[in-house]
């Protein structure tokens, strides 16, 4: 579920495997936290992860366009879609074109994550 999260928030393959660096996995007998730049495997968790950051294309059966990345669920992560999925859709409809994102289950806290958590990591405004 972290991972997930991680995968949804970055924006980049580098970014993604700075967020994993900082990623806490444990706590030491000081209760102290270790993150996975601490054991060392980070870098191999983000060659585990390196494809899951493109986003996959699919159509709906109105012929619609979709992008599905990273399983918005809020139960294990912050229940969006990813930021990458959101930046190539607006890429693609240009100025004049609009996206539909995932926000979320329920306008309570899956909105309160998509514009507390999502938006402020991406910048992006909704409109």
């Amino acid at each position: 579920s972290e991972l997930m999260a991680i995968l949804a928030l970055s924006i980049s393959l580098q970014d993604m495997r700075q967020r994993i660096g900082r990623m806490v996995v444990a706590f030491s007998r000081k209760n102290e936290p270790i993150t996975a730049d601490d054991l060392g495997v980070s870098g191999a968790l983000a060659v585990l992860m390196k494809d899951t950051i493109e986003p996959n294309m699919m159509q709906t059966l109105e012929a619609t366009p979709v992008f599905i990345h990273a399983g918005p669920f809020a139960n294990i992560a912050h229940g969006n879609s990813s930021i990458v999925a959101d930046m190539v859709a607006l890429k693609l409809v240009g100025e004049d074109g609009f996206v539909i994102t995932e926000a979320g289950f329920g306008a309570d806290i899956g909105a309160e994550k998509f514009f507390n958590i999502k938006c402020r990591y991406s910048g992006l405004v909704p409109n």
